[in-house]
């Protein structure tokens, strides 16, 4: 059994959302509960950060493109934050980082 947590942190004038766990047809549902809950407030952005993220399938690159476009029609921005391992590579191999606003990875001093 796959599990994803997704943790919302609701600011004034932004929304974190916290993904740890594996991203795939099983528990896409926990990421759009999670963007409901995070564009409740009609935030300026959204931040997804995906540092504790293990697994992204297909259906959670779906997801994540569904987010981005709820986003969208809500008038705010999403980005992706902390994009490392797994997914930056399933990004690089699809060419879809080009379709997210990412931050940098900040390398530990």
């Amino acid at each position: 059994m796959t599990v994803l947590t997704a943790d919302v942190h609701v600011h004034d004038g932004f929304s974190v959302v916290c993904l740890a766990g594996e991203l795939d047809v099983n528990t896409t549902s926990t990421l759009l509960d999670a963007m409901e809950t995070a564009l409740s407030n009609r935030p300026r952005y959204v931040e997804v950060d995906v540092a504790a993220l293990t697994f992204c399938g297909s259906e959670g690159l779906r997801a994540l493109l569904h987010i981005q476009g709820a986003a969208l029609q809500a008038g705010c921005r999403l980005r992706l934050s902390h994009v490392q391992g797994v997914l930056q590579r399933v990004l690089d191999i699809t060419r879809l980082y080009k379709a997210f606003t990412i931050d940098p990875v900040q390398v530990p001093r």
